[in-house]
């Protein structure tokens, strides 16, 4: 409420400025052009002087006529103005609404992955789904890296990548070993895979893997 009459003060202000500074220019600082047109009124003819108060009262009207449209105009502007901006507050609160949908998702999201990350042990992760597919792995390391600062999830996990070889291993199990391990829930991906032929074989090839995952910053 207190924007709006600040917004009528000032126009208030602009238009007795603007009266302030037309009577100035008409009538002189002191009225002293007032005097000499009072003079030489009383000095014409009676119809020159209808035609002179015909022609003031035209002055006037077109004077109070462009007040009036100055006011209207000034007014029509603050309208919209304000409509704008009750338009820019309604959608400033939909965005805010917008925003603390995503922020509990994103919270979700942070808890689920660190609850899962620090449920999980890497090696023996890897080594279960290895025996329940009777695959062999070989020479398994993990590292783990910061994540980049703009990364939202910067402050709260870190990235794990982990490498490891599958030697002597058919094509079949190579890729159900990958699939079992991004199907996990545990937010693993497969982020590299190289298979190697095996001297005098065909069925039988040496895999190496490419993990990237998800653990809770210390």
């Amino acid at each position: 409420m207190s924007v709006i009459l600040n917004a009528f003060e000032q126009l208030k202000g602009n238009i007795n400025s603007a009266v302030v500074t037309v009577r100035r220019q008409v009538l002189g600082a002191n009225n002293e052009r007032l005097d000499f047109f009072m003079d030489s009124f009383y000095k014409l003819s009676p119809e020159q002087r209808m035609g002179v108060l015909a022609g003031v009262v035209g002055v006037i009207a077109l004077f109070v006529f462009s007040a009036l449209m100055l006011y209207f105009a000034q007014v029509t502007r603050l309208r919209t103005d304000l409509n704008d901006g009750f338009a820019a507050l309604h959608e400033l609160k939909q965005l805010r609404v917008a925003y603390e949908v995503e922020n509990k998702n994103y919270e979700k999201l942070v808890e689920t992955v660190q609850r899962r990350a620090k449920q999980m042990s890497l090696k023996p992760f890897f080594e279960k789904i290895a025996n329940d597919l009777g695959v062999t792995i070989e020479g398994i390391s993990d590292q783990k890296v910061p994540l980049a600062a703009e990364n939202p999830l910067s402050d709260k996990l870190q990235e794990i990548r982990v490498e490891m070889r599958l030697p002597n291993i058919s094509i079949p199990r190579l890729l159900n070993f990958v699939v079992e391990i991004e199907k996990s829930g545990k937010y693993l991906k497969v982020q590299d895979l190289q298979i190697r032929a095996r001297y005098g074989t065909k069925l039988f090839f040496d895999g190496q893997i490419k993990v990237r995952g998800y653990d809770v910053s210390r």
